[in-house]
């Protein structure tokens, strides 16, 4: 696997944003349970799946980069 080249203020800035990421994907979830409207529901459910695909990608992403943390493993 070899090192993503990014500067230590993107790897912070994508850390950043993989911490937003999580903690909107934790409120979704909890607020689907919640959810009477079908409508509102599949809406919840379409963007939990997008946000947890984009997680998945942003963890890949920082592990190839050499500013890796050990807490996302």
């Amino acid at each position: 696997m070899s090192s993503t080249e990014i500067a230590p203020h993107e790897a912070f800035e994508v850390h950043g944003l993989l911490q937003l990421k999580n903690i909107c994907a934790l409120k979704m979830s909890g607020l689907i349970d919640n959810v009477a409207d079908p409508k509102l529901r599949l809406i919840l459910e379409t963007e939990l799946k997008s946000s947890q695909e984009q997680i998945k990608e942003l963890r890949e992403f920082i592990q190839q980069s050499e500013y890796e943390i050990d807490y996302l493993s």
